[in-house]
């Protein structure tokens, strides 16, 4: 019921703007609920927009139509598989089942122009599930999403909104208070926190997740952790607090990034004296921390004709040939003179990388999927570690209520997308591609079905 003091009212009120944010405020209003939905700066872009837009679907029609068999129960062993099972399974489940559905939502509500992306199949996916916009980009996804915003009439929509933390009374949230006093009472039925992590916090990422300090953030700058630090006033328990999602192929100089799916199509790594220093088929999060330890925090990355064009299509990656981050040489004496390394030490490097590739001898580093044997022009980019976004925050039960130290429920209070716990573990192995995007669309539309029945009451 609305309180007389309040001077804004609507049935729910959705903190930040992202992809967790708009999806649950487009869910929402579809079901008849008016919606304040408020944001701290477009301008600042969030981290679905800054992302390579791949968004896992078990099952979906896409997955169908090229007779591909998954499974929301095999998604959620393969992410299961790389996080150890530090994660909550009834959250994880949840999001599993619904992610199907967040593509086709995507595409029928919002209008979408998705596709299958079959070119490569990611570390700890057992299958193709990772679907894509035409251009293979996070800025397009929030493109859509801002238009299908701007059409729905139960939406209003706020940019540089200043909340300034949550109200609550008798241990229910009831709204928030914000605008440039901080004394500016907005009363709701419900509140959704999906204000993202805290990536931006440089005193949040060092207590929580040491190990990426140093490194690069290509993240949105809203990240401050506001949400989860609301929450804890309240009583909320955090969860997850270190774990984070990195990038190993970065070009800083550039501010772009390779995509992470080059060691999968048999692209390596070396150092500045041309040698390799790790195995390079692993998860781009976890390598991230490698990375970081090497002289300069910086890495050469090389790839031939064939995973070039395999690449082409990603559109972060076009975008780094474009900005002039990616070089071709046609022989080794070039590529090193190129990237002023050892060219004995790099010569070295290519034929036993190839000699494993060819199954003659094992490799040094105890890789084990090579994918092919690398043969010129070779092509080479300067890539180094980066901070994309943090995984852990807010518990919540698999209704995305936020939950108490206790077990209990915050009544009124919801968490998604950033500001709620992940489904990637501890650190930065349990993180596997996609998990990101999808934990964000679907706590968004599982917290949208929360926010009708509360605003029901």
């Amino acid at each position: 019921m609305r309180n007389v003091d309040d001077d804004i009212w609507s049935d729910a009120v959705v903190v930040g703007a992202g992809g967790a944010g708009m999806v649950a405020a487009l869910q929402a209003a579809r079901q008849g609920v008016e919606v304040l939905l408020l944001e701290k700066s477009v301008h600042r872009q969030c981290n679905t927009e800054l992302s390579g837009g791949l968004i896992q679907g078990a099952g979906s029609r896409y997955q169908r139509e090229l007779g591909i068999e998954d499974s929301p129960e095999q998604m959620m062993a393969d992410i299961m598989g790389v996080n150890g099972g530090k994660v909550d399974q009834k959250v994880l489940a949840a999001i599993c089942r619904r992610s199907s559905e967040v593509v086709e939502f995507l595409a029928d509500v919002v209008g979408l122009n998705l596709h299958l992306d079959t070119s490569v199949q990611y570390v700890g996916h057992s299958s193709f599930r990772m679907h894509t916009t035409d251009g293979e980009r996070g800025s397009e996804i929030v493109e859509g999403l801002r238009a299908a915003i701007s059409a729905e009439p139960r939406i209003t929509f706020v940019d540089k909104a200043n909340v300034r933390g949550l109200r609550d009374e008798l241990g229910q949230v009831v709204g928030l208070v914000g605008g440039e006093s901080g004394r500016e009472r907005v009363g709701a039925k419900a509140v959704l926190l999906s204000c993202d992590g805290f990536a931006a916090n440089k005193e949040m990422v060092a207590q929580y997740c040491p190990g990426i300090v140093g490194a690069n953030y290509i993240g949105s700058e809203n990240n401050t952790g506001d949400g989860i630090r609301w929450g804890q006033e309240l009583g909320a328990e955090i969860d997850l607090m270190s774990a984070y999602q990195a990038h190993s192929h970065i070009n800083a100089s550039f501010g772009t990034r390779l995509g992470g799916s080059l060691p999968i199509l048999g692209a390596l790594m070396v150092n500045h004296a041309g040698r390799r220093f790790a195995r390079e088929d692993q998860g781009y999060s976890e390598f991230a921390e490698v990375i970081v330890r090497e002289a300069g925090g910086e890495a050469i990355e090389i790839f031939d004709q064939v995973i070039f064009d395999t690449v082409w299509q990603t559109g972060s990656f076009r975008d780094a040939f474009e900005a002039g981050a990616i070089h071709k040489a046609e022989n080794v004496d070039e590529l090193s003179k190129q990237f002023d390394i050892p060219k004995d030490a790099l010569t070295q490097e290519l034929e036993a990388f190839n000699e494993s590739a060819r199954g003659v001898r094992k490799d040094a580093w105890g890789r084990e999927d090579f994918a092919r044997v690398l043969t010129p022009p070779f092509y080479g980019s300067r890539v180094s570690a980066a901070l994309v976004h943090t995984q852990g925050g807010l518990r919540i039960d698999e209704r995305c209520r936020v939950l108490r130290r206790d077990g209990s429920e915050i009544v009124g209070l919801l968490a998604a997308g950033g500001t709620a716990a992940g489904i990637s573990g501890d650190g930065p192995d349990g993180y596997m591609s996609g998990n990101g995007l999808i934990q964000a669309f679907a706590t968004g539309l599982i917290a949208a079905d929360e926010l009708a029945k509360l605003v029901e009451r």
